[in-house]
């Protein structure tokens, strides 16, 4: 199965059925959940969201790719809120059951300096690492058990802004098949660390879902201000093996999150083409 195109419906619209008909119509048949559904968040969304949402993809060919949860955007200093995610996360699994899909997209703690954290400046991991382990350790049994994969989000406001910092963190944990890395490419880029070879070697055949964001021209013709290209990375991981999502988001305004949809399908398109060409 070739690498399919997904995008954060909160960015292309607040009114969701409209989001999910520009979306589709644009070629994103995944939906990746986050906000802005009927006035409400993925943690708030009730039963009869969840089938209002399903009756809706139905009726636009698309469907739900990823459950773009906030579990781990929490303080680690603060057990009380730690322990509020952890149980978040049971809602989020009944949700990826309920939508038919085995992704859950969280995080791994606020670094210490929270949202106002300079993405450039790593905290010191090992330091942290006892309590990322406490806190995400009973949210990967209960994924193992539930078969679904926690997608360990690279962003830099957290402790994993890396794939180095990804890498510690699964081995810390014992590497389960649960825990995954969602691949936040450009966020790896802002803190620090060249996406590819180096930081995609870390993390290879432990990416289970990828996020997709345009240069300064909003456009996929480099990968941030790097020399590399989306192309050259979507190949590698496709030839690696990778059929899963690739989600559009933080392009801006609606009409470019939609370019960017349309862009990245022709980037897929010369991706299956360059891979096909490598079995002949």
């Amino acid at each position: 199965m070739p690498i399919r195109v997904s995008i954060f419906s909160d960015e292309v619209s607040a009114d969701f059925k409209e989001a999910v008909r520009l979306s589709a119509e644009a070629g994103a048949t995944g939906l990746e959940l986050r906000g802005h559904m009927f006035g409400k968040s993925i943690a708030a969304i009730d039963n009869n969201d969840v089938a209002r949402i399903k009756d809706l993809c139905a009726s636009y060919g698309a469907q739900v790719a990823v459950i773009g949860s906030p579990v781990g955007k929490c303080d680690m200093t603060d057990p009380e809120e730690c322990r509020q995610h952890q149980v978040l996360f049971r809602r989020m699994v009944e949700l990826a059951h309920a939508f038919d899909t085995r992704l859950i997209r969280g995080f791994a703690l606020w670094h210490p300096d929270g949202e106002r954290a300079l993405e450039q400046v790593r905290p010191n991991l090992d330091e942290h690492l006892p309590r990322i382990v406490a806190f995400l350790q009973p949210i990967i049994q209960v994924a193992e058990i539930e078969g679904v994969r926690f997608c360990l989000e690279t962003e830099g406001t957290t402790m994993v802004g890396t794939c180095a910092e990804a890498r510690k963190v699964m081995d810390a944990l014992g590497n389960l098949p649960a825990l995954g890395v969602a691949w936040d490419i450009n966020n790896g880029l802002s803190c620090g660390e060249s996406p590819y070879p180096e930081g995609y070697e870390l993390i290879r055949h432990k990416v289970y879902h990828v996020h997709v964001k345009p240069n300064a021209e909003k456009s996929l013709s480099t990968v941030g201000d790097s020399g590399l290209t989306y192309e050259q990375l979507l190949t590698a991981l496709r030839k690696d093996g990778y059929d899963g999502w690739a989600s559009i988001e933080h392009w801006g305004e609606p009409e470019h999150m939609l370019k960017g949809v349309r862009e990245l399908i022709q980037v897929l398109q010369r991706v299956s083409l360059s891979c096909a060409g490598d079995q002949e």
